[in-house]
């Protein structure tokens, strides 16, 4: 039997010492240095406590108390106006028009094919990317999270920002390999900035540091793999010119080739708070985890879960989206209300390439 999600009006942490996480602000507790490492619920009490759960019998292990978060100082309010202040002709100083400020919370994400009734399950990667990413953001500082594709790094960093209620999140995302160019300007996009873009680099970059240094922006770099050296250089550079919490926080999320450059690079790999490798889910965690991803696998037995599974599903949760909307759209055709084996194969069949040898055949032919 798999362990139910966490109740209505409370979330899933890790203890970190005699500290968790929720909604970006970090609580704590002597107590919980006992429990340090562990999973637990945490459901709000009062603006500035929480209770804390067991997650297997549902018992409160205890509270612990909100810690003040860092106040983020405007630099523009840091020293009296002077004529040099708005002198409009010096590209330095001249103020920064923004448009009306927008709702730039972090919205849900999207499951692959947009499966109906798929539900965000609370993964032991999806719980420490929610941790790392909450204390990278606390220490205004950059990170890295890397692993194959179709393993839900992208989907789980969002989910863990809507989670922690990160505001001012900049998304970059690009098609194709991006130039500092095109990161400017989708920057100059995504800070809803007012006008041209400046035409010179050095210029545009003042803009740039300037508007990120007002509030405390949190910039994810997805698809980071396509990131050259120069790239990953021009965002360090814009993070370094910044100054304790005038700093903005950045995640680097990516394919094994975005570790490689960072790391390649003493420079970069130097400025890295945290590492986070996504791995495919092992058997165990696939029978914990699938039957909470969506309900027609609520019911299924644990060998017609390890079939798919060793069919080719393995531990990736794209493959079981894309699995799991053939065996919904097979069951339709079919009139059926349970998955069985035989409406699974079919969807093997239609999700996996022909020539893909299953992992028995393969320890069969072993």
């Amino acid at each position: 039997m798999t362990a139910p999600g966490p109740p209505s009006g409370q979330a899933t942490r890790i203890i970190r010492g005699h500290t968790v996480h929720w909604k970006g602000r970090p609580y704590t507790a002597d107590w919980m240095a006992a429990h340090a490492q562990n999973a637990v619920h945490v459901r709000p009490h009062g603006p500035d406590t929480v209770g804390i759960y067991d997650t297997t019998t549902g018992r409160q292990l205890g509270t612990a108390l909100a810690q003040p978060s860092p106040s983020v100082p405007n630099p523009l309010d840091s020293a009296p106006t002077t004529a040099k202040d708005t002198d409009m002709t010096d590209p330095e100083t001249q103020p920064t028009t923004l448009r009306p400020e927008q709702d730039d919370t972090v919205g849900e994400p999207d499951f692959y094919l947009n499966l109906t009734d798929a539900r965000i399950v609370a993964t032991e990667a999806l719980l420490e990317a929610s941790e790392n990413i909450a204390d990278t953001i606390a220490a205004r500082a950059m990170s890295c999270i890397y692993g194959d594709a179709g393993l839900g790094k992208t989907f789980s960093v969002l989910a863990a920002l809507k989670e922690i209620s990160a505001e001012r999140v900049l998304l970059l995302q690009f098609r194709s390999r991006p130039t500092p160019r095109d990161i400017r300007q989708e920057l100059f996009t995504e800070l809803n900035l007012e006008g041209e873009p400046p035409s010179h680099p050095s210029e545009f970059d003042r803009l740039l540091k300037r508007t990120l240094a007002r509030k405390p922006y949190v910039m994810v770099c997805d698809e980071a793999q396509q990131f050259s050296r120069e790239c990953f250089e021009f965002v360090r550079h814009l993070w370094d010119t910044g100054k304790g919490n005038t700093r903005p926080a950045v995640l680097f999320v990516g394919g094994e080739e975005a570790y490689k450059t960072l790391y390649s690079e003493p420079a970069l790999a130097s400025r890295i708070y945290i590492w986070q490798e996504f791995a495919p889910m092992e058997p165990h965690e696939v029978q914990k985890n699938i039957p909470l991803f969506h309900p027609v696998w609520a019911n299924a037995s644990p060998e017609l879960i390890d079939y798919v599974y060793e069919e080719g599903a393995g531990g990736t949760f794209r493959v079981w989206s894309k699995i799991t909307y053939h065996v919904i759209e097979g069951m339709k055709r079919r009139g059926l209300e349970e998955v069985d084996e035989t409406i699974a194969r079919w969807a093997l069949r239609r999700a996996l390439p022909h020539r893909r040898r299953s992992r028995r055949a393969h320890q069969d032919a072993g």
